[in-house]
């Protein structure tokens, strides 16, 4: 596992912010779970970065997210020179100056934190998208499940609210286990009352949750055989915080997995890379913004508010 807070490339500096000249980029990564922001200086530095929960009001959470951001690190709003938009709420952030979708945006920061992966893989709030990496990062294929959300981040927030856990202990807690249990369905509602009745049943927390993760590593490692790699792969969104899937799924794949320190945070890192040439590749990009446009759900919260705000 790769810890890139190690590398001076994106290691976070107050100093940075309120001495150094130069440009600063703004990533907002909307998720399904959780919203992201991140200032990139000089397309290349990470400054400062927060994560909370996406509201009902994702624009506004966003906004206030980055000016509170701008505040802390000592930046003027003058400063920024792009804001760009990624995730499932990328629409809905009228104050951004461009939008990417959530493949795009990995990818370029999968590319720009771990050049060397072959294979780049998003397990976020409500997809596993697996995306095999060309040169300079480029897509040339993905998978993805966002039709449905078993094993993923939602399924493993809706489990560990079912055993009382919080979702930052889960992976530690899991990774204790002396006798995993099995469990028979990754479909979340019937999961969950699987977890129930095994609670009841007076099986150990711990138990329960390697057994979930054990299904959740081969769920993402079935996406990722798809794509027939050799590795290196790249992990990153919020299940990569989660220690004993990340454990399990190197076990089962038998190769490196390099997750970096911030997992949750590649996809706003993308889009701030994209800000300070926002146009270039544009034609090896736009096919799979139109194919990952047709694979989202219609219907969804996002798509709903951006209806009603047209009207």
């Amino acid at each position: 596992m790769v810890d890139v807070a190690k590398n001076p490339v994106i290691a976070s500096s107050k100093n940075l912010a309120a001495s150094a000249n130069g440009f600063y980029d703004i990533g907002i990564d909307v998720g399904a779970i959780s919203t992201k922001v991140l200032i990139l200086h000089n397309a290349k530095d990470i400054i400062g970065k927060k994560v909370l929960p996406t509201t009902m009001q994702p624009d506004k959470l966003a906004k206030k997210m980055m000016d509170l951001l701008l505040k802390e690190q000592g930046i003027k709003r003058e400063a920024v020179k792009h804001i760009i938009a990624t995730g499932q709420g990328r629409k809905v952030i009228d104050f951004a100056d461009m939008a990417r979708t959530e493949i795009t945006a990995f990818a370029k920061g999968a590319y720009f934190l771990f050049p060397q992966a072959e294979v780049a893989v998003d397990v976020g709030g409500q997809g596993i998208r697996v995306m095999k990496l060309g040169e300079m990062g480029i897509v040339s294929d993905f998978r993805t499940n966002v039709k449905c959300s078993s094993c993923t981040g939602c399924f493993i927030d809706a489990m560990a609210i079912a055993l009382d856990v919080g979702i930052e202990n889960v992976g530690e807690l899991s990774s204790s286990s002396l006798n995993p249990e099995t469990i028979s369905t990754t479909c979340t509602i019937f999961a969950e009352s699987e977890v129930v009745s095994l609670v009841a049943k007076g099986k150990k927390k711990e138990d329960i949750l390697a057994g979930l993760n054990a299904m959740v590593a081969k769920k993402v490692g079935a996406v990722i055989n798809t794509t027939r790699t050799r590795g290196p792969v790249f992990l990153g969104g919020g299940v990569g915080l989660n220690v004993d899937v990340i454990r399990k799924l190197k076990e089962r794949l038998a190769m490196d997995i390099y997750v970096p320190a911030y997992p949750q945070f590649v996809g706003a890192l993308g889009a701030a890379l994209f800000a300070p040439n926002p146009l270039i590749e544009e034609e090896e990009y736009e096919e799979y913004e139109d194919e990952e446009e047709k694979s989202q759900e219609k219907g969804s919260f996002f798509s709903r508010l951006r209806s009603r705000r047209e009207k």
